[in-house]
């Protein structure tokens, strides 16, 4: 059997990175307004403080953890904020954190999920892509309660932030 020539491999090899750019590439549109895949375990990207992440969830949490970070899902009460016809297109995720890596206060992603229903759509574009915790809890059109809104991720989950998106 022929060894592979240097060339061969070094073709190989970037045929192979290519392949799975193309595929993280595909897998980024579909989770970039937060959408999950079909087991429901991953969403694309958070904003915190300012700065848009890349993320997937990692696996569920039977309960709160402690210590946690904070996340807050946007969205109208019907599904996500950014598949709202009339929502702002610059919301690109309707996830917000409290932290992010390099915060003191930074727990690696050990999320707490709070629903956070805007409920004026007019406010909500005044002020959009909402992007740090601080303009959610401050917004006068955002109601945050504790937990999932009957969708969106889990109540309690691992989640890393995973370089910016």
């Amino acid at each position: 059997m022929d060894e592979p020539t240097p060339t061969r491999r070094r073709l190989l090899r970037a045929t192979g990175a290519l392949a799975m750019a193309a595929v993280g590439a595909s897998a980024t549109g579909t989770a970039a307004a937060g959408a999950g895949n079909d087991n429901g375990k991953q969403f694309g990207r958070v904003y915190a403080n300012d700065v848009l992440w890349r993320t997937n969830v990692v696996h569920v949490l039977d309960e709160r953890p402690d210590p946690e970070d904070r996340i807050y899902f946007l969205h109208d009460g019907n599904g996500p904020i950014p598949e709202n016809d009339d929502a702002s297109g610059d919301q690109l995720s309707p996830f917000v954190s409290e932290s992010a890596p390099g915060d003191r206060d930074w727990n690696g992603g050990q999320w707490t999920h709070f629903s956070a229903e805007v409920t004026d759509i007019d406010a909500f574009n005044e002020d959009a892509p909402v992007t740090n915790a601080g303009d959610v809890l401050d917004a006068d059109y955002i109601e945050t309660t504790l937990g999932r809104p009957g969708f969106g991720p889990p109540d309690f989950f691992v989640c890393p932030l995973n370089g910016r998106a």
